[in-house]
């Protein structure tokens, strides 16, 4: 048999400073800041053209439903690139299809602000955020490549978090402003100068992550093929499999990826729900200037601050304590904080009790205004949470989990503005907004269940029994209720080689 690369032109030992774990932590945490900041970048465009929807309607003489087109358009951006950048990644590396397609989104920036057609706009706004999801299908897998600890993951999901959804509740409240003092276009121009800025510090700071491309181009140098190395690239068919025809049939037998999709998808969809409620609320039914009525989104800001806080939190002194003094992970761990942010969620989302209950612009403004804090944190806390629970459930089968959720999340996220913006015309903001609250209490039920029941409904999983039988892990009935599997750390090279053997 033909020397592997790990023989020929891997790691020198285990000290290499070429392999990404080695890294010191200013370079670790530098590439997590300035790759975090250029998605916050990416995401802030997909809400600050809500200002500019006013000006769009006025202008190009459309309904709001059509002006909407201008987000919508954008999170199916977001649902399709992915099916691009995941296989590019895994062909070509992280940094070489994550940067084109940030220069791809800063450069159709232009002519969403220059153009004199409502056409141009929407085609290119899709364009744009196709180009843009780069950052949101590698940056987190990138994360993964350097930071092994379940504490410094953690505290990585946290930051990036903070981006994502930072992003989207920043973007109203600028955009309003822009609109208002410089004018709609500026919306565009914004969103260009600050990826411009942030997208160079990051391809200044980051190499190449992903550890077998590095070995792959090592190989190269020395003059080996991939043929002698024993690891060719993987293969058109095997992106086929990965991210065209394993997802949907996962998605139909994995009922753990089944349930995470249905609350995850609910949760997106209810966070653009807001840029469409919020101006009906605080615009419309009390009467704010557009950009005194975008400031409520501030609330959602802090809500969203709060529970990236709470995730780090959680991950340092929860998480990674644990983690030692038991000598095992367990992906249960991961869902506390989704268990409390399925109980706040109902509480305050847009539509949902409590903003529902103090919509009445009888009513004193600023106890709808303050439920964003429970909107932000319930969401984030929901979303991120149930991300990394689905990334330590299927390890390598998360690209394919991950792709099918991306994708049927964000489809949903596009439409249900749509469908949400009917129910309440009709129903008004206090019946619809507790029909939306209804379904969100529904699932409060599913976190608790798998966090006290996950193992034992995870040993049901056909992908759990592959991944078990393939890395040889050991399965334990540590309690009643059978949990317990023990995950071993991926930077055990041999258990790598089981994995993907």
């Amino acid at each position: 048999m033909e020397p592997s690369i790990m023989d020929t032109a891997g790691w020198t030992g285990p000290e290499d400073p070429e392999n990404p774990v080695n890294w010191s932590p200013w370079r670790k945490w530098t590439i997590v800041a300035t790759n975090s900041l250029a998605t916050f970048m990416v995401s802030f465009g997909s809400s600050v053209f809500s200002g500019a929807l006013p000006d769009v309607q006025r202008i190009f003489g459309v309904s709001n439903d059509v002006a909407l087109l201008g987000i919508a358009l954008y999170v199916l951006g977001f649902a399709l690139g992915p099916m691009v950048w995941g296989p590019a990644s895994e062909l070509y590396g992280k940094t070489r299809p994550m940067f084109a397609g940030l220069f791809l989104f800063a450069l159709f920036q232009i002519p969403c602000a220059a153009a004199d057609s409502l056409g141009v706009i929407l085609a290119f706004r899709f364009l744009g955020a196709l180009a843009g999801s780069s950052v949101l299908a590698i940056v987190g897998g990138m994360f993964v490549d350097f930071l092994t600890g379940p504490a410094e993951r953690g505290v990585s999901t946290a930051l990036f978090s903070l981006a994502t959804f930072c992003g989207p509740a920043a973007g109203p409240i600028a955009g309003n402003a822009l609109a208002r003092y410089v004018g709609w276009r500026w919306t565009s121009w914004v969103t260009l100068i600050g990826v411009a800025v942030f997208g160079t510090a990051a391809f200044l700071a980051t190499p190449e992550t992903s550890g077998p491309v590095i070995l792959r181009r090592r190989a190269a140098s020395m003059g080996l093929s991939d043929e002698k190395t024993g690891q060719a690239r993987p293969t058109a068919s095997v992106f086929v499999q990965k991210y065209l025809t394993k997802p949907p049939k996962m998605l139909v037998l994995e009922p753990i990826l089944l349930i995470f999709t249905i609350y995850m998808s609910l949760v997106y969809g209810v966070i653009y729900l807001t840029f469409s409620m919020y101006p009906l609320a605080f615009v419309v039914e009390r009467n704010f200037s557009q950009v005194d009525g975008s400031l409520p989104f501030i609330s959602i800001f802090i809500g969203v601050v709060v529970a990236c806080v709470a995730l780090a939190v959680h991950s340092i002194y929860y998480l990674g304590p644990m983690a030692k003094q038991t000598k095992i992970h367990v992906p249960e761990r991961r869902l506390p904080p989704m268990i409390a942010g399925s109980f706040i969620l109902p509480a305050a989302n847009t539509g949902i009790f409590w903003f529902a209950w103090t919509s009445n612009p009888s009513l004193p403004w600023l106890p709808q205004a303050f439920s964003g804090i429970l909107i932000g944190c319930g969401s984030i806390l929901v979303f991120m949470s149930g991300v990394v629970y689905l990334i330590e459930v299927y390890l390598i089968h998360a690209n394919s989990a991950l792709a099918i959720n991306n994708l049927i999340r964000s489809v949903f996220a596009a439409a249900f503005p749509y469908a949400a913006g009917r129910l309440f015309a009709k129903l008004g903001l206090t019946v619809g907004g507790s029909v939306v609250g209804g379904i969100c209490a529904v699932l409060i039920p599913f976190p608790y269940m798998l966090w006290r029941w996950g193992t034992r409904i995870r040993s049901w999983s056909r992908e759990q029994r592959e991944l078990v039988s393939r890395s040889g892990f050991i399965q334990n009935q540590l309690d009643s209720w059978g949990r317990g599997i023990l995950w071993t750390s991926m930077r055990d090279s041999s258990l790598y080689q089981k994995l993907h053997g």
